[in-house]
This record gives C-alpha cells, structure tokens and sequence, in this order.
C-alpha cells in the first residue's frame, strides 16, 4: 500500500451497542497499522473513520513531506526553505521571493488547501493582481516554482500554473544611447569630476566603471567585481572573464559573490583596445587590495552597487539625461551589436540564456518594413506623352 492511503472498511458492532469501523492505513514510514473510530450507527461510524484517515493523511507526514492537505502557506515556507540551502539564490532574490509570498501570495490563498488550488484559483490570482496595474511577472514565477515543488512531493499531479492565461501588456519602448549621445553623458561625468563642492571631488572611478560597462555590456554588480587574476591583457586578443557580482547582505556586508545571476552569465568577453587602456593605466596606477579589484574604496574595500548609483545620480540629475541608469548602457550595447553584427551575438556578449530575453528588453528595433520597392514600382504612373 502507497503511504497516505488505506485499506477496506468494515464495520461491526461492539458489545456496548456502538459501530466500530477500521481499516488499514500505510504510514509514510512504511507501516501498516489499524485505525479505528466508533459512533452510535453503522453509516456514522463509517464517516468517523473516513475523516480521521484524511486528518491522518494530512498529518503523517513524516520528515517535512507536502500532502494535498497542506496549506499554500505551508508549501510557501517549504518551498523558501529549499530556496535558502541553495547556494546559486543570492540573498537578494531570497529577499524578493519573501516579498512576493508575505505580499502577495498569502493574502490571497495562503490559507487554502494545495489540492483546493486549481488553474482557475491562480489564473484569479494573477489577473486580480495585474488589474491593480502591478507587473505579474514575479507573482507568476514565485507560484510556478511553488507548484512545481508540489508536483514533485506528489501533492499536486500537474502545476496549475502552466496553463493560466498570460497577461498581454503594452510592450514598453526601450531606451538607449547612440553614439553621439554616449559622449555627451561622458562630458557630463567630466564637469561632475570638475566641479567644486564640499567634500572629496569625485574621482576617475565612474567615469572608467561606465567605458567599461559601454565596452562589455556588463551590468553595474559584474563590472564593480571585475578581478585582475581573471583579465588577460597580454595575449593578442586580450580579454575579461565575468564570474561574479557584488552584492550587500545585512550582517555579511559588502562582498564579491563568486558567482552571475544566472550560468549563462559566466562568460569570457574580447576586450577592444579602449578597455585595454583603461585597464591597464589602473593596474599602473592603482594601489593593490587582497582582492585584485578593479574598482575598490578608498580604505581597498568593495564598493556597494547603492554608492555608484548615488554617484551617477549626482551626474543626470537636473539635466536632459535624468532617464539614463547603469542599466541604460547595458540596452545601448546590445543595440549596437544587434544592428552590426545580430541578436545572437548582443545575447551572448550581455550573458542571457534566452534569445527572446535580449530581444524583448534589450535591443531597441525600429519598425522597418521589408524592401518591396521593386513591387511597389508597379503603380508608377504611366507617361504621359507630350502633346
């Protein structure tokens, strides 16, 4: 017999006068043991034995098992748990996942059953939350994951996620700098590292950190963590691996984490020769740190990503450039790659898994219709001959 699940139910009479039913059930142990229940007639006795089989079910569950029984917000705190021994969830995500449950999930369904939860309770789920105007997008993957933990518990045979309608939204214009607009952000960071104010005068960090991001396509946590044992500037092709981000934990501080946001993030980039320069005069004239860091403070220590962005806003603020972020140079490099080279290539340089991803978010494409000039020739008027 599979855990969870019992035998026939027989009934008999007591000498008292009572029904007693029972059955075998099988313990997640693996044992088999009687259950018994009494009442005062043969059909209630029955339905006794029946409900405390299913209690039992829900109960026996042995070393943290999730059953149908369960509550979403006990497959929520299972399944934050297996996000918390895992040693590619930074703590970060570990704090957008709680978020998302504490928010979002258990408001709305904590309380029901798994097994009460199907695709029309979620797909209610998702598209009372998206009519608020609030992106679905993380409430959807943190249910999908959720579900899908239950499904290999045997909770749930299939995840009711997976078939909920997707919710179309307006797709949002991607903003990017060209070439010309490029200099003109530097030339801001120039009047900004000129300017006098109280306090240090900002230094030539930024300014390097932003050429850099503009010569990979890195995001603002690889390039703050980019390490002189994994740059290669002698060789022909000089290059740049990317193997991990910064990252600031409460109790931990601020620390290189030894890995990317995602495998397809660790990966080795071609340096062009202005990135060599830049690298090079800092390996010159930079003092050393205990962690071969590019980019340090000035005690030799990391750098939290929150500094360079209060930093770079020190720089847009106030001027016509207000809408660019770290995140901005990243969209310009895969435009650029897109419209040399293709997507493929803008995907691999910037270390997304998916194609699609680099597509949607990344690459700013103008509507350009096929050249069917030759067609269209076709209803050139005719000539008129002269009279």
């Amino acid at each position: 017999m599979p855990p969870g699940t019992w035998g026939k139910i027989s009934v008999t009479r007591t000498k008292t006068g009572t029904y007693q039913a029972e059955a075998r059930y099988a313990l997640f142990s693996g044992r088999v043991a009687k259950q018994r229940a009494r009442a005062h007639s043969e059909s209630a006795a029955r339905t006794a034995l029946i409900q405390k089989l299913q209690a039992l079910k829900g109960s026996d569950v042995g070393d943290g098992e999730l059953t149908p029984q369960r509550s979403i917000a006990e497959l929520a705190a299972f399944w934050l748990k297996e996000k918390e021994v895992d040693n590619k969830v930074s703590a970060n995500s570990l704090r957008a996942y709680r978020s998302v449950v504490n928010n979002q999930v258990l408001p709305a369904i904590g309380q029901r059953r798994i097994a009460d939860c199907r695709t029309s309770v979620i797909d209610r789920v998702i598209k009372d939350r998206a009519a608020t105007g609030a992106d679905v997008t993380k409430l959807r993957n943190a249910l999908h994951q959720m579900f899908g933990v239950a499904v290999r518990h045997d909770a749930i045979p299939a995840n009711p996620v997976k078939e909920v309608a997707r919710i179309s939204r307006p797709r949002k214009e991607i903003t990017y700098l060209d070439l010309e607009q490029v200099n003109q952000v530097r030339a801001l960071i120039d009047t900004e590292m000129k300017r006098k104010r109280p306090g240090p005068r900002m230094s030539a960090d930024l300014r390097d950190i932003v050429d850099l991001m503009l010569a990979t396509g890195c995001r603002i946590g690889e390039a703050a963590g980019f390490i002189y044992p994994e740059i290669d500037l002698s060789s022909e092709t000089p290059t740049l691996t990317v193997s991990g981000t910064i990252v600031t934990e409460t109790g931990k501080g601020t620390f290189r984490q030894p890995w990317t946001k995602s495998d397809a993030g660790y990966r080795t980039l071609f340096l062009p020769p202005f990135a060599v320069d830049i690298l090079m005069r800092r390996m010159i004239e930079s003092p050393a740190n205990r962690n071969g860091a590019v980019f340090t403070t000035r005690n030799g220590t990391w750098r939290q990503v929150s500094n360079w962005e209060r930093l770079w806003n020190r720089v847009v603020d106030g001027t016509a450039y207000d809408w660019v972020t770290f995140h901005t140079f990243r969209k310009s490099v895969a435009t650029l790659i897109d419209q040399t080279v293709d997507s493929k290539a803008a995907q691999a340089q910037l270390g997304h898994a998916n194609e699609d991803i680099t597509l949607e978010h990344y690459i700013h494409k103008a509507k350009v219709a096929p050249d069917l000039t030759d067609y269209l020739e076709r209803f050139r008027p005719p000539i008129t001959p002269k009279t």
